[in-house]
């Protein structure tokens, strides 16, 4: 949103223009909060001298410079509610400052501007931070935590003393709505994109459900100004009325002022400066001495020696060969060309600046070579380093010299321009950047005028360091927003600041190299944004064509472009003529069309999307050129080639090699050639889409958006009603046998359960009735079935009768029918039997099951004990207000309440009421005569099974609810475990005994395993990435989410906790309820809440009936559209056609036979084992052979299941919580634990021949090409084998990594031993210490792939598994129930860095690079770096080079909390640094618990003292939660 957008000649006005803005008397914001100012007074003197001086600015109680109509709009929001419509770029957001200033004057109360997006939101709050200072303003965002702030007291705290809070317009409704911000502690609501505010939006309901109720009752209110471009969200012009009504405002926009919207912005003026020819003859100017010896150095270079050429060498393989010869001919390495590109650069610095300019870049570059030769020690950098010290670097002056005709008229620019100067140097070449910035920091004509800095961007090449030839500085990266500031007040650029940068006073633009084109031109000059700015424009000639007015450069524009292209066509056809009769791949449903002439980069590009993403790898397609017969038509008789091009190993065996169509006189066309019909080959073979790019999942799975986070969703189903109306009009009935045991009662009670529906099974229920005992319900498996008539004479409904002992005392209950029929089977219960009796202690005590007693107002209680006489008002802690006046002579009841929450579905819940003890001299906690309380009839146990009826209640309700779904809309899929399915409806927030999180955790794990298998059977020719991506889209949330509320699960989530104000709802209650099913309310749920029940449905679906029984009900809760490609079919089917596309001849080479006899497994496809140990990287893969990446995609799947149904069978007191369930799985499948066991797995068995060492001597004489070794002299041995040195590869790389990670191993190995299997954790420092590749992981997860595609057997793999050593450490894991949680999770938990307080800050360092990571989540805060407690050098790659250590310092808060150091990896010292963390943490937690703990012992202390001193009154609680005075 632009706050001052361009116009042409605009209207800028200030309150008094002869004022300096350093003058006491200057208007700003901070002087009008010292002393309050008459803005509108202000306004109406600028508008009146607008008329007079157009030119000049009005300066507005924040310091802004504000425009007539934006000042218009304001008057008219002090006026009533308005919403803004102006047009995009028109300055919106300046009505709001001006407005906000306003009222920030005025009242007292706090701000909210509330805007769509996150985004958006932190914008604006820049922007009112920067204009208006004077107050504190808060950004709100989800990633703040906002969730959890759940106490208002943590909302006052955050909210102190701020008065602008920016947020997304969901967290003011939810706190409004929560009741943490009122609408009367606001004056102003501001809101951005108004027109947003429709329908079910937040904002829409918080104003017709909140605002406008209090409004018309005549309650405090906030203004409202709205903002949108256009307050229409539909072509409906009665929308503009119902966003009035919505919001309590009207539209306005400007109509004094019009004329200033359509204005534009001001144009600098352009002045062509010529500088003549820099050569002074045409020609280049002669090289110095420096450029000729470094000339020399380089060509000087042995390419036979360059350390890319003797790696190819080495490998031995056709693409290196290719490669090799690319090199050596072309002299095509990554030495060559660096030493290449600085004798160019130098080159063009000599013709450009000068020779002085070419020495001081040389000179710069060869120390800065030399320098990275000694820091890192590479055969790169020794390879040019030995050939630079044969060349002598004289010492170059600083200051610049012997300067060319083209800088010294720049020079002159500089030093003549008249204004302030605020401006930018745009030059072509990044090397000039850099160079031009040092000639005007240090020339003595510009260097105290201007504060220069340079801004150069990033490399067009990704990944590709530019440093060495461009001098380029990290500290670049700062310099754009330092000269925003002000600090720099000229910038040297490419044409990298030609787009985004917005400063407003930039007054002087200037040309050092002319434009490329006239949008570059135009893009340029619109950066000279200030009024009576300067454009300078250098050129070679005055007169030639680049001196052309601007304005005939944009009427030229589109001529110009059709004569560059008219030329390159001209040009090609030149080259080739049968170019333009090649083949052509066109689509026609989108009109997509390649030709020979682009396809090249499409391919390059198809490949780096496609191959794996190690660093291991080369990616880039290569190509083999092949001489064919001559063309006998020609009578020169040329040589005609053609190529094959060879694809990644990623890519499919049948699509990883093409030939070129024709024959070809040049390398290059014969590559276009071979290129294009790899790429058609891929179009064909789906690979490619229909707009001719990489094909990806959603190319055919319909996108459907990002999570919202919350959504509104249909309100639980209420089986009440129905139940209602089948006690009236049905004809059967259902009962069950309900056995209740009651806490305390020897024997159960016995209840018939009935309902007019069917009773739905119960898993065992226990209610707790305090944090100890519960009162355990078991339903019984049988189900009744009988006429309704015939149930008439079976006895009364003893429902209302327990409702009415537990309850009756609180509210009334008039004799209505409970929805719920329980029925004793051991004695009559009616309401007549409460507080019959009057209390006899005799009787009392002779009862087996005594009775509760009663107050004369029908309060409950239980009688703990019977004293014979009054006991002493001292002894009491309680005692009445009437007790001297009781009788003495009668029997005394000890009693305690029955309590108000009891019947929880957790024990936590309880309020506890049991837990009062004597103390402190007070025996009894209340007492009362006998004579004033009476008894019930029946036994205490029935009230007690009263009292938690609600509880039981609702446990019956979901299992209807349950019992609705299960038998309706998944009736299909036959489930037979109704509290299972319960279980899966459950969410953790409704406090239930049962949660889905477990079955979530099992379901997302079968449908993970589900999609990567029928992603693989569908699409063989796929390659790992792209099955990836289907797999990604077809189980993350978003997509789930849609599907369960499609489907119509959202009605039965069950998310609600039983309200603490219970009140029972009889039959006839719900008959009265005349409410429509259409009126059903809707709830605000979490997105993810909706989406994991889909997975717990899918998981409690396996549980019922296995594999198939999953698939069935993903089948039916995420189908697929008929046009969709993507089919869920069966897991044998599946498999099945894994397995036939596995090559049927292979033979197993003979280095892995020794594996497939340690795995226990014999193969029946060969083939299938090859290709689980084959690395991308291995070479001479045949038509049918194929790399790991598709099995190990499987294999990750496969694991996954494996391990988590390990953890499922953990049941009873070992049964694992979601949380812990996820900790283990992640923590065993981790790719270093995977790696660590794939070098602990040794295969022994390797037959190798050695010869005799006792026959070596008579062997010394002969020769070694005549020896005359036999069998005799050999003689047998056996090596253990790794399992990891199976993989087949040919990488250099790999080879290299592998060594590191052995040396690493080995010397690690007896420690992460001990810590696994001793001390029971896992030691992740020292595994990240190790350090493996990923391709240790990788293999494993494709062997347990193999296995299963092989075998189909779950039991294989899990053999399998067991050689390899996985299971048997997950098993010692959870025996010993070790700590498995990685310190780097754990350290979010303790300290999360989402929160200010809390945020953590790693600061990792090399001894060799310095700081090579860094960062802190708040962009709006100073970090350690910037801090300067640390610097930050330059970026790494995660590949330590010899002799390299790493340290890292811990930030919380920051607070520095951890330094470790002598690291090996960059990763060991985070995770080092975040263990340490965790200790600190916890410790200081124990600490502040024993001082608070001490503090509260002090506390008890000194009460007790005034307590006997009787100096003061200390109150405190008994165990009825009631306030007592001692």
């Amino acid at each position: 949103m632009d706050l001052d957008p361009p116009k042409d000649d605009p209207v800028e006005m200030d309150v008094d223009p002869h004022v300096s803005s350093q003058d006491s008397d200057d208007v700003s914001f901070k002087s009008a909060v010292d002393e309050p100012l008459d803005l509108k007074e202000v306004y109406q003197d600028a508008l009146e001298e607008l008329s007079e001086e157009p030119n000049d600015q009005v300066s507005t109680p924040a310091g802004l410079t504000a425009r007539a109509y934006q000042i218009e709009m304001f008057e008219a929001s002090l006026k009533q509610n308005i919403i803004v419509a102006m047009d995009t770029g028109s300055g919106k957001t300046q009505v709001a400052v001006l407005r906000i200033a306003s009222e920030l004057e005025q009242s007292d109360k706090r701000i909210w501007f509330l805007v769509p997006t996150v985004a958006l939101a932190r914008q604006q709050h820049q922007v009112l931070q920067s204009q208006i200072p004077s107050v504190k303003a808060l950004l709100i965002c989800g990633h703040d935590g906002v969730d959890s702030w759940s106490e208002q007291a943590v909302w006052d705290a955050v909210l102190l003393n701020v008065r602008i809070v920016v947020s997304t317009y969901q967290i003011l409704s939810d706190a409004n709505a929560h009741g943490f911000v009122q609408l009367d502690s606001l004056s102003l609501i501001v809101i951005d994109e108004a027109h947003n505010c429709s329908g079910s939006h937040p904002i829409s309901r918080m104003m017709t459900e909140v605002y406008l109720p209090a409004k018309r009752d005549g309650l405090p209110v906030p203004s409202i100004l709205g903002l949108t471009a256009s307050p229409l969200m539909s072509n409906d012009l009665n929308d503009i009325e119902k966003l009035e009504q919505v919001l309590d405002a009207v539209c306005r926009t400007p109509t004094k002022h019009r004329e200033e919207l359509l204005a534009h912005s001001n144009r600098p003026e352009m002045l062509v400066v010529p500088y003549g020819d820099p050569g002074g003859s045409g020609t280049e100017p002669a090289p110095t001495d420096l450029m000729i010896r470094f000339r020399e150095a380089y060509h000087g270079l042995d390419i036979s020696k360059d350390p890319e050429v003797l790696l190819l060498k080495a490998q031995r393989t056709e693409r290196a060969r290719q490669k090799l010869r690319q090199a050596v001919t072309k002299k095509d390495t990554a030495a060559q060309k660096e030493m290449k590109g600085v004798h160019n650069r130098a080159v063009l610095v000599c013709r450009e600046v000068g020779p002085w300019a070419a020495d001081y870049y040389l000179s710069r570059a060869i120390s800065q070579l030399l320098a990275e030769w000694e820091r890192q020690s590479s055969d790169h950098f020794r390879y040019i380093g030995e050939a630079l010290l044969s060349v002598p670097v004289p010492t170059v002056s600083q200051e610049p010299i012997q300067l060319s005709l083209k800088v010294q008229t720049l020079l002159q620019v500089l030093a003549s321009h008249q204004e302030d100067p605020v401006g930018i140097v745009f030059v072509q070449e990044r090397v000039m950047v850099s160079i031009v910035t040092h000639v005007i920091s240090t020339h003595p004509l510009t260097k105290d005028r201007y504060r220069t800095a340079a801004m150069i961007g990033t490399a067009k090449v990704p990944g590709r360091k530019q440093h060495f030839k461009d001098m380029t500085k990290v500290a670049d990266k700062k310099s754009l927003e330092e000269f925003r500031k002000g600090r720099f007040n000229l910038l040297v650029a490419t044409n990298v600041l030609e787009e985004g940068i917005d400063v407003p006073s930039c007054n002087l633009v200037i040309c050092f190299d002319e434009p490329s084109n006239i949008k570059s031109f135009i893009q340029r000059r619109g950066r000279a944004r200030k009024g009576r700015s300067t454009l300078y424009l250098m050129v070679q000639d005055v007169s030639g064509e680049s001196a052309t007015d601007w304005r005939d450069l944009e009427r030229l524009m589109k001529e110009k472009y059709e004569d560059e292209m008219r030329q390159t066509a001209e040009l090609e056809l030149v080259e080739d003529p049968r170019l333009g009769g090649y083949p052509v791949l066109e689509v026609e449903s989108t009109g997509a069309r390649m030709t020979i002439r682009d396809v090249r980069s499409h391919l390059n590009h198809f490949c780096a999307k496609v191959s794996s993403r190690s660093r291991h790898l080369q990616n880039e397609p290569y190509f083999v050129i092949r001489n064919v017969d001559p063309d006998p038509a020609s009578h020169k008789q040329r040589t005609l080639l053609k190529a094959t091009v060879h694809l990644p190993a990623s890519v499919a065996p049948d699509l990883r090699r093409h030939q070129s169509l024709w024959t070809w006189t040049s390398e290059k066309l014969a590559i276009m050639d071979a290129s294009f019909q790899a790429y058609k080959a891929l179009y064909d073979a789906g690979l490619v889409n229909d707009h001719l790019l990489p094909t990806k999942a959603s190319d055919f799975l319909t996108d459907i958006g990002n999570d919202p986070g919350h959504i509104w969703v249909r309100t639980q189903l209420d089986p009440w009603p129905e139940i209602a109306h089948a006690w009236q009009e049905g004809s059967f009935l259902y009962s069950r046998r309900l056995t209740i045991q009651v806490p305390g009662v020897e024997a159960p009670l016995e209840f018939e359960f009935t309902l007019p529906v069917p009773v739905p099974y119960m898993a065992p229920l226990k209610l707790w009735w305090n944090t100890t005992s519960a009162l355990e319900f078991i339903t019984d498996p049988e189900m009744q079935e009988f006429c309704k008539e015939g149930v008439a004479s079976a006895g009364p409904d003893h429902s209302y009768a327990l409702l009415a002992m537990a309850f009756q005392h609180r509210f009334p209950l008039e004799g209505k029918q409970y929805p719920i029929r329980l029925v004793s089977n051991q004695r009559k219960l009616n309401v007549d039997g409460i507080a019959a009796l009057e209390f006899d202690p005799q009787l009392y005590e002779s009862l087996p099951q005594p009775p509760l007693v009663r107050l004369g107002d029908g309060r409950p209680f239980f009688v703990t004990k019977v004293l014979p006489s009054k006991p002493p008002a001292e002894l009491i802690l309680k005692p009445s207000k009437d007790h001297t006046d009781l009788p003495e002579n009668v029997p005394y009841v000890v009693y305690k309440p029955i309590g108000k929450a009891v019947g929880q579905f957790l024990p936590d819940a309880v309020q506890e009421n049991d837990n009062w003890t004597p103390k402190d001299g007070k025996l009894y906690q209340k007492v009362l005569p006998s004579t004033r309380i009476r008894m019930d009839e029946f036994p205490a146990a029935f009230a007690q099974v009263g009292a938690v009826i609600p509880a039981f209640t609702r446990a019956v309700e979901m299992s209807l609810v349950a019992a609705d779904l299960m038998y309706n809309r998944l009736g299909c899929l036959e489930l037979d475990n109704l509290p299972l399915v319960t279980t899966a409806l459950t969410s953790i927030g409704s406090r239930a005994p049962t949660n889905y999180e477990r079955l979530e955790f099992l379901g997302d794990t079968i449908l993970k395993f589900c999609a990567c298998l029928t992603a693989s059977a569908l699409f063989p020719t796929h390659h790992e990435r792209l099955l990836s991506q289907w797999k990604d889209s077809l189980v993350n949330n978003v997509r789930l989410c849609r599907a369960s509320v499609d489907f119509g699960l959202d009605e039965y989530i069950m998310h609600s906790v039983a309200s603490k104000k219970w009140r029972p709802k009889f039959v006839e209650d719900y008959l009265d309820d005349t409410k429509s099913p259409e009126s059903a309310e809707t709830r605000e749920m979490s997105s993810k809440m909706v989406a994991d029940v889909v997975e717990s449905l899918i998981g409690a679906a396996y549980m019922c009936g296995g594999m198939s029984k999953a698939l069935e009900c993903i089948s039916l809760l995420l189908p697929t559209s008929k046009s969709s490609k993507f089919k869920w079919q069966e897991i044998g089917l599946s498999r099945d056609k894994l397995f036939e596309l596995a090559p049927n001849d292979a033979i197993i080479p003979k280095p892995l036979e020794p594996l497939e006899k340690a795995m226990g497994y014999t193969f029946t496809k060969k083939s299938l084992l090859i290709e689980a140990m084959t690395h991308p990287s291995c070479p001479g893969l045949g038509d049918n052979d194929s790399c790991y990446e598709r099995l190990e995609f499987l294999g990750d799947a496969i694991l996954d299941v494996i391990v988590v149904k390990r953890l499922m069978a953990e049941t009873g007191p070992d049964e694992l919580a979601h949380n812990d369930m996820h900790e283990y799985l992640s923590s065993v499948v981790t790719a270093d634990i995977m790696a660590f066991l794939a070098m602990e797995w040794v295969i022994t068995q390797i037959d190798l021949n050695e010869i005799d060492p006792a026959k070596l001597d008579a062997l010394d004489h002969v020769s070694f090409f005549k020896s005359e070794i036999t069998r005799e002299n050999l003689i047998s041995n056996k090596e253990d084998w790794p399992f990891w040195r199976f993989m087949r590869h040919n990488s250099s790389h790999v080879a290299s990594a592998q060594t590191v990670t052995q040396d690493r191993y080995l010397a690690l190995r007896d420690d992460i031993r001990a810590a696994i299997w001793e001390k029971h954790e896992l030691p992740w420092a020292l595994l990240a210490r190790m350090g493996p590749p990923k391709f240790y992981s990788d293999v494993v997860e494709s062997l347990v792939g193999a296995v299963w595609v092989d075998s189909g057997s779950w039991e294989a793999c899990e053999h399998v598994l067991n050689q390899m050593g996985l299971l048997p450490l997950l098993d010692h894991l959870l025996k010993t129930k070790a700590h498995v949680m990685h310190p780097n999770v754990e350290l979010t938990i303790l300290a999360p860095p989402n929160k200010r307080d809390t945020r953590t800050e790693f600061v990792i360092i090399s001894n060799k690079r310095g700081i090579i990571s860094c960062g802190t989540e708040f962009e709006d805060e100073v970090s350690a770096v910037d801090g300067g407690l640390v610097t930050v050098e330059e970026p790494y790659n995660d590949v330590p080079t010899e002799g390299e250590v790493f340290s890292c310092k811990l930030f919380i808060g920051g607070k520095q909390v951890a330094d470790v150091a002598g690291a090996g990896t960059k990763e060991e010292a985070r995770v080092r640094a975040a263990e340490k963390g965790c200790l600190v943490i916890k410790a200081e937690r124990k600490a502040m618990a024993e001082r608070k703990a001490m503090d509260g012992a002090v506390a008890d202390k000194g009460d007790n003292n005034a307590e006997n001193g009787g100096k003061e009154e200390v109150s405190g609680q008994d165990a009825d939660g009631d306030t007592v005075m001692n």
